[in-house]
């Protein structure tokens, strides 16, 4: 692909990124899917923005004329962008604006119908997801901390809001769980410093997601063995290219407490991280200080990542989780294998490997299909740890099929050994109707149940569940 045509690709697909996922077939024949501008192109060409020619080929070895340039710029025009990306748009309508003439696109006065456009509702911007379960268990009466033997229930019902303030500044609000449980403001480039981000007020705070350390998807919940939760307090974070330091200051849900979000006065946590995330390696030294308000000991977490990506579609990362003050200071670690579909062509693939000592503990049920699951999910293991030192395996497999990748089928096998073993086996088919939403059936067998830091072997259970995604 020529300089000329491989920069006006990228710049465009910088633009139309954030918009919702199209599903299109390979759309030039001269472009494959291992090659590196492929999702850049399809994305492009599933929006309209761009065309190729009439044999249906790309030619991105072949230089880019500014017409047809001008002509992506105009394509862009016609979608609508706003928000960050309006200024890139400007500048490339500047910049070709005689071509855009020439093509009988009007350029005076785009300026305000995008000014219009970045407002939006009252400059509101609203979003949110409705995950609907209908559920059959073949235990009637199983521990499930609140679940019922079968029926259906709201998994989840989100809605999230964001005012773009100016300057950098935006105010976000997610509605959960029938409450208020995020509201927090952001302000970018804070202080005039290019890169400097300022938060406050109780939001998001996940490090761990950051390393790859776990992976959700429409079948599968899985959580970060710490802070994948809403904190209250205040966050500055510096990036810059690759380079990135972090520190907060928070509140926190607090040991053994339940709900959304309950207020801790008096608790100081703090958590720092410092990280390089290059393109081909990645590395990250993570600290978390927690000084309860309940009586018990201060304590600490650190962990260490390593990420290599050297090729695209493969992903081979390492943690080492040390617990300070805490169980005899036991530490864990964990080896992530993680393959994409583009990869291996037929499926994806992520195998999970982790070791804990006798003691380790998790904030979060990092080991749960749901409620009946691996783990207990309402015993997070807070209050004891392992009674004994722990493995845990899991191997997960998706298959997207056909041109648009609309069918998915889902394969997961997981097992714990602490003092027994407990076994899962889940499998599911998935349909994309629409972009925004999604249908899937699944069905899950454990043997033995984590509880407390020991395997209950006898526990055991079959679930059918079917499952829909709404995203708006």
């Amino acid at each position: 692909m020529s300089m000329k045509k491989m920069l006006a690709v990228v710049a465009a697909a910088s633009l139309v990124a954030v918009a919702a996922p199209a599903f299109a077939a390979n759309p030039f024949s001269d472009v494959p899917m291992n090659h590196w501008a492929y999702d850049a192109v399809e994305q492009l060409a599933a929006k309209g923005i761009l065309e190729g020619y009439p044999n249906g080929t790309f030619k991105g070895n072949r230089a880019m004329t500014r017409y047809e340039i001008a002509q992506m710029v105009a394509r862009m025009m016609a979608n609508g962008v706003g928000g960050a990306d309006a200024d890139k748009l400007k500048a490339l309508i500047v910049e070709f604006a005689p071509e855009l003439e020439a093509l009988g696109v009007k350029v005076d006065g785009f300026d305000g119908r995008l000014s219009k456009l970045e407002k939006g509702v009252g400059g509101l911007k609203i979003w949110g997801q409705m995950r609907f379960d209908w559920y059959h268990h073949d235990n009637d009466d199983p521990d499930t901390s609140g679940w019922t033997g079968r029926g259906s229930a709201f998994n989840r019902a989100r809605i999230f809001m964001r005012k773009e303030l100016g300057n950098g500044v935006s105010w976000d609000m997610r509605w959960h769980g029938g409450k208020i449980d995020r509201y927090f403001v952001t302000a970018k480039d804070f202080l005039g410093a290019e890169g400097l981000k300022f938060v406050a007020g109780q939001y998001y705070l996940d490090l761990e997601g950051r390393d790859n350390l776990y992976k959700t998807n429409n079948f599968q919940d899985d959580d970060a063995f710490f802070l994948d939760t809403t904190v209250r307090g205040f966050q500055l974070n510096y990036t810059r290219g690759a380079f990135e330091i972090e520190g907060n200051f928070f509140t926190n849900r607090g040991a053994g407490s339940t709900g959304v979000y309950t207020d801790n006065a008096g608790e100081e946590n703090y958590a720092a991280r410092i990280a390089y995330n290059g393109d081909k390696f990645r590395v990250s030294a993570n600290g978390v200080w927690f000084n309860p308000n309940d009586g018990t000991d201060n304590w600490k977490m650190y962990y260490f990542a390593l990420g290599l990506k050297l090729f695209k579609g493969f992903d081979l990362t390492g943690a080492y989780f040390m617990l300070k003050d805490i169980n005899d200071d036991p530490k864990a670690y964990k080896i992530i294998l993680d393959l994409d579909q583009s990869l291996l062509k037929f499926t994806s693939l992520r195998a999970e490997y982790a070791k804990y000592d006798e003691g380790f503990f998790t904030q979060n049920g990092t080991m749960c299909w749901h409620a009946s699951g691996l783990a207990d999910y309402n015993n997070k293991g807070w209050d004891a740890g392992f009674v004994e030192d722990a493995k845990y395996f899991k191997v997960e497999a998706m298959q997207k099929w056909g041109a648009t990748g609309k069918f998915q089928t889902y394969e997961r096998y997981a097992q714990i050994k602490v003092d027994h073993k407990a076994k899962e086996l889940q499998f599911g088919i998935g349909y994309q109707y629409t972009p925004a939403l999604w249908f899937g059936v699944d069905y899950v067998k454990f043997d033995g149940q984590l509880v407390g830091g020991s395997v209950d072997p006898d526990a055991d259970d079959k679930v059918v569940r079917f499952r829909t995604i709404l995203s708006f």
